[in-house]
């Protein structure tokens, strides 16, 4: 998303039918992405897997429970009530609507049906329940743009959506995820009462994972420092970016740029430094072994505080919205074309005072990213 550019919100639809009616087009100008399946299983699933990667829910009034079956009178009902477990499941309702011609048999009284209980206590905040195909686009969509707005989540992503910016460009959906995840913890601490900080600190280490992996896709971090068998080597890719020499074996070492050069400046570094080794001074991996854990989770049991966590959270945030600067401000320095070092360890030659320097040029990394499509 670029800078600067309004955010935009997902909208999970069940309808059978294609767009006659330009749902997804009036959508667009309120900035709302409309994401339609042609069946509610395929729907269900969907959201239940990327609860958090929608704002609001639009159902047919009458469509297809399954697909290749036909549509279904009971639908509506169905619908509801399976959307109703998976909102007790996640622990938050998402707005929803029905967007019906309302030509279905028997349509006024599966409307009132549905609408009874807690959709008819949202209607202050949520709007009315039913909308017109045609005729009432815009003012469903000015509706769920509202709506939507108020969402816990959705807010959180408006105070730091420069940070969030930068990870849509280069970070994975998962990345984001675990991102939104801990700053709504930060924020709405009410509604997370069994956040668990521990598991999050391996997620914070897989989030500095993808920036290595953006680094090296950008030139920054040439492929022998990454690591190999598609695993980041953590330590040498945050020595590597701080200035450091790192041994990538065959008595080799690398380093960013001349002695002197670092890509990050010193506070960076440092806490990029500090979330990789509070539990293990020599972390080559995201995962957290039996040990490592069991550091971090006396700690928390002796604290009963996250602020470990979010402390850790916030300055990585303050390191990806740099990183993002950096890569778009500064190309000479973001992807330097002869500025990496390789030369012989004394191991490799003992007569040290012979060893030849020679300037190792950057490629582009072209892995591609497994990248998770929230539909």
């Amino acid at each position: 998303m670029a800078k600067g550019q309004p955010l935009q919100y997902h909208v999970l639809w069940v309808d059978e039918e294609e767009d006659q009616w330009s749902f997804v087009e009036t959508a667009r100008r309120y900035n709302l992405i409309v994401h339609q399946y042609h069946s509610w299983t395929e729907a269900r699933e969907v959201l239940d897997l990327h609860f958090n990667a929608f704002s609001a829910i639009v159902l047919d009034g009458r469509s297809v429970i399954r697909h290749g079956e036909e549509a279904d009178p009971d639908f509506l009902y169905q619908a509801v009530r399976e959307m109703q477990n998976l909102f007790s499941e996640h622990e938050e309702s998402l707005p929803w609507y029905v967007l019906s011609t309302g030509t279905a048999p028997d349509f006024e009284k599966t409307l009132r049906r549905v609408s009874m209980g807690s959709r008819e206590e949202k209607i202050p905040i949520w709007g009315e329940l039913y909308y017109r195909k045609g005729d009432d686009l815009s003012k469903l969509c000015e509706i769920m743009r509202r709506a939507a707005s108020n969402r816990k989540p959705n807010k959180v992503g408006r105070m730091y959506k420069e940070v969030f910016d930068v990870m849509k460009s280069y970070f994975d959906n998962e990345s984001i995820g675990t991102m939104l995840d801990i700053l709504v913890a930060l924020h709405y601490p009410e509604d997370h009462r069994d956040f668990d900080p521990v598991l999050y600190y391996t997620q914070l280490r897989r989030i500095l994972e993808h920036l290595f992996r953006a680094a090296n896709k950008l030139g920054i971090i040439p492929d022998m420092v990454l690591g190999n068998n598609d695993k980041v080597n953590l330590s040498n890719s945050s020595l590597y970016l701080s200035g450091r020499d790192v041994n990538v074996g065959g008595g080799r070492i690398m380093r960013y740029g001349q002695p002197g050069d670092s890509f990050f400046p010193q506070v960076q570094a440092q806490i990029v430094k500090s979330i990789l080794v509070v539990a293990n001074k020599n972390s080559h991996t995201t995962e957290l072994d039996h040990q490592e854990a069991s550091v971090i989770r006396d700690y928390y049991n002796s604290t009963h505080s996250n602020n470990l966590l979010f402390g850790y959270a916030l300055q990585l945030c303050d390191v990806i919205v740099w990183f993002g600067h950096a890569v778009e401000h500064n190309p000479i320095k973001a992807a330097p074309s002869s500025q990496s070092i390789s030369r012989s360890t004394p191991a490799a030659n003992s007569n040290s005072s012979q060893r030849h320097h020679y300037n190792h040029h950057h490629r582009r990394n072209n892995r591609n990213n497994n990248i998770i499509n929230n539909k």
